[in-house]
């Protein structure tokens, strides 16, 4: 008879709990990997406090005093101070017109443009010689005939030759404004004119008076806006020497007058320059041209030229002095290309460039010189 076993696990009981053992170690291993991998890769660190004397650090420049000659760099326009409507003193058709009497041309100084039939005005002319010889034959007759009463017969003939010999006069004159010519050498502008034309006083004719508008170069100059601000910086800004830049050059010019107002519009005042007399007029810039212009200002000696980055509001800076933020207004000259323009001060430590947030009064800084100013 066989004997019965008294174990309750048989073997494959065994490698069964063994299974479950295994499965059981790799799911806390998967359990911590994904615990490890959402947990923070670095601390979280909380905030640093300052030491309670950490001074900021600030950019500064330290000027020293120089002389300067103050520049405006501005812009303008060439213009002109003057033109002229050309009109005909006679009236009568126009038989002749020089082909440089047209927009661009250029007309010499007494040189004729213009030529208006003469032959009425020649027939006026003819007539007041006959009525010149008539009165001189009439004055040699009554001093012929001179007797005691005689002098007022002479006078009335020769005041008869003197009426004659002035409407001559006036018949010549009429007979050379056929002619039309300027006593300047002047530009067109503009002009329309055609043979066959009819032309004259504008009594006569009307709208038709006008043959054409010129200007003489005398007339150009450059109009140019300004602040007040710096108006007040070129005192006395008349004479002022200055440089004018266009397309076709640079001419050398000088301020000639100011404007009497100021425009409403831009609160700007106006310069008006005229240029060397040296330039052939012919170099000159036509009207309408933008400019380039630099005015030379005053000169001046003990003064800083602080870069723009320094300014504050109302032109106020910041200057350390005994490692702390003192406020200043320093007294402007000017601007110009070079800078801000402003009398020389006791720069302390250095005048602070840049924005400086939460500055004050007695704010305790470090300040970091960039370079030395003028």
């Amino acid at each position: 008879m066989a004997e019965q076993s008294t174990n309750p696990e048989t073997p494959s009981d065994k490698g069964r709990w063994r299974g479950y053992a295994q499965a059981g170690l790799i799911i806390l291993v998967i359990a911590a990997a994904l615990y490890l991998a959402r947990a923070p890769q670095r601390a979280e660190l909380g905030p640093v406090s300052a030491p309670a004397d950490a001074a900021p650090l600030v950019k500064v420049i330290v000027p020293s005093p120089a002389e300067h000659v103050l520049k405006l760099d501005l812009t303008g326009t060439v213009t002109l101070d003057r033109k002229l409507a050309v009109v005909s003193e006679a009236e009568g058709r126009v038989v002749w017109v020089s082909a440089d009497f047209v927009n661009g041309g250029r007309i010499q100084a007494n040189e004729v443009f213009v030529r208006i039939d003469p032959r009425e005005y020649q027939l006026e002319v003819r007539s007041a010689e006959m009525a010149v010889a008539k009165a001189e034959a009439r004055v040699r007759l009554a001093r012929r005939t001179a007797g005691p009463d005689a002098g007022p017969v002479i006078a009335e003939a020769e005041a008869g030759l003197g009426q004659a010999e002035a409407k001559l006069a006036l018949a010549s004159l009429q007979l050379e404004r056929t002619e039309i010519s300027l006593p300047f050498d002047a530009r067109v502008m503009s002009s329309e004119l055609e043979v066959g034309d009819l032309v004259g006083p504008p009594d006569a004719v009307g709208k038709l008076s006008v043959l054409g508008i010129v200007y003489r170069p005398d007339a150009l100059q450059v109009r140019v806006p300004i602040r007040v601000g710096d108006l007040d910086s070129l005192e006395p800004a008349v004479g002022r020497p200055a440089r004018v830049r266009t397309v076709n050059g640079t001419y050398k010019a000088s301020v000639a007058r100011i404007s009497s107002v100021v425009a409403p519009e831009s609160r700007l005042a106006h310069v008006f320059l005229k240029f060397s007399g040296e330039i052939p007029r012919t170099e000159l810039p036509v009207p309408g041209t933008f400019a380039e212009v630099t005015i030379l200002g005053p000169s001046r000696d003990d003064v800083f030229v602080l870069p723009e980055a320094a300014a504050r509001a109302q032109d106020g800076i910041w200057i350390v002095r005994d490692g702390a933020l003192r406020a200043l207004k320093p007294a402007t000259i000017g601007r110009s290309s070079d800078g801000w323009v402003v009398e020389a001060f006791e720069p302390g430590e250095g005048v602070v460039v840049g924005v400086l947030a939460g500055a004050s009064e007695g704010l305790r800084v470090s300040p970091d010189p960039l370079s030395s100013g003028r």
